[in-house]
């Protein structure tokens, strides 16, 4: 099913009436014009998206993007409001879509039913702001390479159980999702794959545990730091914060920008970072590694402009010293950029 969107002529200005915001004009320091003017793209309209979202739409949001290639399933209905039993079957974002252009017809509403990768780059170009509702650890991982790359803040939540976390990024100003290590794969949100192994395509993805409890602390605290941000109020969230349903505990977690980080850090961004090479190591080898060091999916390695398949060795390809390599991987929005040394 094509993407929707209501068509531009039926929008009016989101201030247009004072009725419908009321209760939020009265807040110190509120600029509803200033959201009136706003543009978020929300990744994934699921447990947290679908929260996330709606509340964008009823605050007024100027434009908001929805972004989701998945299906409505029986399961998704005990936390994700948007859709109902005669939904099962039908596109999550054309579903959602539907229902938020019903809650707030004053806000723009785009449904991409598609996956993140597939968003062409002036979608993400015109967004003030990225929220991930996803629930995909390698799409995320995608995710916050790419706003890195675009320099687009991006306010980041998981879910497991009881548990749930927030950490907002701010390229090359607060961590990244990739300088810390403390988003657990196995308990926020789906393990990736293992290093060294791909995951079959026909296998069915894991299931983990999600309550609309925690789902909707984790996307109210989403929301407001949406809300912070757009409107340059309040003490934004600068560390990881680590929520505990089960005994009704919040923890922040202090960060600090990685000077090793791949993604974001001058080392690599800038100066690129130097990679020893064995001479009779193979592409296979020279894959293997950079799974382990850089818990990479399944990398696919350039060199000159082409692709080198697996069986080649590398000192026969008379690499000259420091000459870049870039390596491509589902987990990354843009190639890592790699300084080779042969020995």
């Amino acid at each position: 099913m094509a993407d929707q969107a209501r068509p531009e002529e039926k929008r009016s200005p989101v201030y247009h009436t004072f009725d419908r915001y009321a209760r939020q004009l009265l807040m110190d320091g509120w600029d509803q014009e200033r959201l009136a003017r706003a543009s978020v793209l929300v990744a994934g309209v699921g447990a947290l998206g679908t929260i996330v979202a709606l509340d964008l739409v009823l605050t007024g949001i100027g434009k908001v993007v929805i972004v989701d290639f998945d299906t409505i399933e029986m399961s998704n209905l005990s936390r994700q409001f948007l859709y109902t039993d005669q939904d099962i079957g039908e596109p999550k974002a054309v579903v959602a879509g539907q229902r938020l252009r019903a809650a707030n017809p004053d806000v723009q509403v785009l449904s991409l039913n598609r996956s993140i990768q597939q968003v062409p780059q002036t979608v993400w170009d015109e967004m003030d702001l990225i929220v991930d509702g996803l629930d995909n650890f390698e799409a995320r991982r995608w995710l916050n390479s790419l706003c890195v790359q675009k320099r687009k803040p991006l306010i980041h939540g998981g879910m497991f159980g009881w548990w749930g976390n927030v950490q907002r990024v701010i390229p090359f100003q607060t961590p990244c999702l990739e300088c810390q290590p403390l988003i657990p794969q196995e308990r926020l949100q789906k393990a990736c794959t293992p290093p060294g192994q791909r995951r079959k395509t026909e296998e069915p993805p894991p299931k983990f545990p999600s309550l609309l409890s925690v789902a909707t602390v984790i996307a109210g605290i989403q929301f407001q730091e949406v809300l912070k941000h757009l409107l340059g109020i309040g003490k934004a969230l600068d560390n990881f914060l680590f929520y505990d349903g089960l005994y009704q505990r919040f923890t922040i977690l202090k960060l600090a920008l990685n000077p090793n980080c791949f993604l974001c850090s001058d080392r690599f961004r800038i100066k690129g970072e130097i990679f020893t090479v064995g001479r009779e190591e193979s592409v296979t080898e020279l894959k293997n590694r950079l799974i382990m060091t850089f818990g990479l999916v399944a990398p696919k390695i350039m060199f000159r402009g082409r692709i080198l398949s697996d069986e080649q060795i590398l000192g026969k390809l008379r690499v000259k010293k420091k000459e870049p390599i870039f390596i491509n991987d589902d987990s990354l929005a843009q190639p890592l950029k790699l300084l080779v040394i042969i020995k």
